[in-house]
């Protein structure tokens, strides 16, 4: 374990919020290694990460797409490493680290684009999981509204819970995921006729290695660029915080990525779910949705609950208490047929990542990788550089004919933000004299 010295001294914690919302992660209350490794990989397996394998397995080679999941996981790794290192060293939330560039009331704003994106697939996946119940025991609409309400409450018991219990929760969801995940890859070889077969496999829809390449990107660079952060603020060292996401995203979205692939050539379907309904596997399935769900989304809220706790200055708890109820009742839309949601989602999914770009130019080039201790620092209300970075960024995003919106809006909003910089000099932080 690396004895690399913390950038800030341990609070005292007046705080009745445990999850340390407001404050930095004390050094007493850092997470291990494995514990943290297992948090973040149960938020990586998710089943719509096998659905993009299927989508893969339309326009590549087998050959090609291990050598998209790589180099996508690869620069994945880049990216969640350099956010968590950042976290590590300052013990703070995603959204607290944005006071450090958009100031203190700016950050409350900004703060703010990460939860609604989280919210609204939470939701999603409450009303999925809820439907999903109500087509295995064959309920009435009113018994499936009932089913997606309750997934909502229940699984926002874990993120009230706090860590520790996704931790938990995490020791059951990842082997049973791992085991039923691989299972079905084999019985998906099987029927295909063999692995031969399967590296035999021409797509039918041809795509370029690039485009497969941000397909797998594309899966995990939001969270990689924002929620990370709220994780591996428990590191006890840089070595654990890289292992932990490291091993997530090797581990965790490749397989979900080649599992899904694999069944898409076979079963002619990337969806998980469906291929173990058409072997007759219900109990399997549903073991594999509820532990797959329930892992991602208690994450999700609990991250959720974290950046708003810090935009609206309410302890943690009743953030979570009101974000339940707003999903709970926001399942009853069905909002897993709404097409628009999911556009509404995309959109914010580019608006997003230069806000990743920000803060990692903003503590790795600007500040060069030393924050000033978070107790002792005052600072400014406003900030207009990174919303001037910002906008220019999207326009940039709009306009690059080439790659992923959202690896685009990432380097463009650092590139952008250092320059902006190193030219108006603004002065966000400054170390207080108490």
């Amino acid at each position: 374990m690396s004895k690399e010295k913390l950038e800030f001294v341990e609070p005292v914690d007046t705080n009745t919020d445990n999850e340390y919302s407001r404050e930095p992660v004390p050094l007493g209350a850092r997470k291990s290694c494995f514990s943290l490794t297992i948090v973040w990989t149960g938020f990586v397996f998710l089943v719509t990460s096998m659905m993009a394998g299927g989508g893969l397995a339309a326009g590549v080679t087998f050959n090609e797409l291990l050598l998209a999941m790589i180099l996508g996981n690869i620069f994945l790794c880049i990216i969640a490493g350099l956010v968590s290192v950042i976290a590590y060293k300052t013990g703070l939330t995603f959204a607290l680290l944005t006071r450090y560039s958009f100031g203190q009331e700016g950050s409350r704003i900004a703060s703010l684009f990460v939860p609604i994106v989280n919210l609204g697939w939470y939701t999603i996946q409450a009303a999925l999981y809820g439907h999903f119940i109500a087509q295995v025991f064959n309920l009435s609409y009113t018994g499936e509204v009932i089913a997606m309400m309750l997934s909502a409450v229940i699984m926002g018991i874990f993120a009230v819970l706090g860590i520790k219990s996704l931790a938990v929760f995490g020791y059951i969801a990842i082997p049973s995921i791992v085991f039923l995940s691989l299972g079905t890859a084999a019985r998906s070889v099987q029927t295909i006729g063999g692995w031969q077969e399967l590296f035999n496999y021409v797509p039918l829809q041809p795509i370029d290695l690039l485009s497969g390449i941000t397909i797998v990107i594309g899966t995990w660079i939001l969270s990689t660029a924002t929620c990370i952060a709220d994780i591996m603020r428990y590191g006890k060292s840089k070595k654990d915080v890289i292992t932990a996401s490291t091993i997530g995203l090797l581990g965790g979205n490749t397989l979900m990525i080649s599992c899904g692939a694999i069944a898409g050539v076979a079963m002619n379907d990337g969806d998980l779910i469906n291929v173990l309904l058409s072997f007759g596997l219900v109990f399997p399935s549903l073991l594999l949705l509820t532990t797959n769900i329930f892992t991602t989304n208690g994450a999700n809220l609990y991250s959720t609950s974290l950046n708003l706790a810090n935009s609206f200055k309410l302890n943690r708890n009743m953030m979570l208490a009101v974000l339940i109820a707003i999903s709970a009742l926001a399942t009853m839309t069905q909002p897993y047929k709404i097409d628009s949601l999911f556009v509404f989602l995309s959109t914010l999914g580019i608006i997003v990542p230069p806000l990743c770009g920000i803060i990692l130019a903003d503590f790795y080039l600007v500040h060069r990788g030393k924050y000033i201790d978070y107790n002792k620092a005052t600072f400014k209300k406003w900030n207009l550089v990174p919303w001037i970075t910002w906008a220019i960024a999207l326009v940039c995003v709009k306009f690059i004919p080439f790659g992923l919106p959202s690896l685009n809006g990432i380097v463009s909003g650092a590139l952008l933000y250092a320059l902006i910089t190193y030219i108006v000099k603004p002065n966000v932080v400054s170390e207080s004299k108490r």
